[in-house]
């Protein structure tokens, strides 16, 4: 199914665990135009219109046309009090976005996804979300793009748990960025990282 004209263009796709989908686009349009869409439900167009701040509107809009656009005009995405999102078409689903970037996986196996440009103020971040034992590490060859690479994979973490009450700091373990291992109390993860124009993709498996 094909929905868009100029508004997004998909910029990635992939094939992840078992036949797992892991989907990047970009957003062109604002979400005045967005919004001019069909397809939309008058219960979406309603909730976008109750969101005040211009990027956080389109965000809302971008990922429910993609999300009809991969399954059809009648997906609705609604989330778990715990803020998880969800839709009846899937088992699981994972979703990120960030300045004009959409990241969406989806599939029968639990996948916690993020996307991060590689900007200096994860600099400033990485002291709040890193263990000291994490910092010390970090601090032996520091740069933006390990930070935000650490970053991700706490993040990507916190998604697969589904648990925003999460300590970043002591709860996600990154037991080696480099071999791409994390740790959750009993669950032990594999992190890889896709470089997708400026920016950062972080996706996170079971490592079972």
């Amino acid at each position: 199914m094909h929905i868009f004209t100029s508004e997004m263009k998909q910029i990635f796709h992939k094939i992840a665990l078992n036949n797992n989908h892991i989907y990047v686009w970009i957003v062109i349009s604002a979400s005045s135009d967005l919004i001019k869409n069909p397809l939309f439900t008058i219960e979406e167009l309603e909730d976008a219109h109750q969101l005040k701040n211009e990027k956080r509107k389109t965000e809302f809009l971008a990922t429910r046309l993609a999300l009809k656009n991969l399954f059809g005009k009648k997906t609705e995405l609604k989330h778990h009090h715990s803020g998880r999102p969800y839709i009846k078409e899937v088992s699981h689903i994972s979703i990120s976005h960030s300045k004009n970037y959409i990241a969406i996986a989806f599939g029968e196996e639990n996948i916690g996804l993020d996307i991060e440009e590689p900007i200096e103020k994860m600099l400033k971040l990485i002291p709040r979300i890193l263990s000291e034992k994490e910092y010390c590490e970090f601090q032996k060859n520091p740069s933006i793009e390990l930070a935000c690479k650490l970053w991700g994979a706490k993040e990507s973490a916190l998604k697969y748990v589904g648990d925003k009450t999460l300590n970043y700091k002591e709860d996600i373990q990154i037991e080696n960025i480099k071999s791409g291992r994390a740790k959750y109390l009993d669950l032990n993860f594999n992190v890889q990282f896709e470089r997708i124009e400026e920016m950062i993709l972080t996706i996170v498996t079971s490592d079972r």
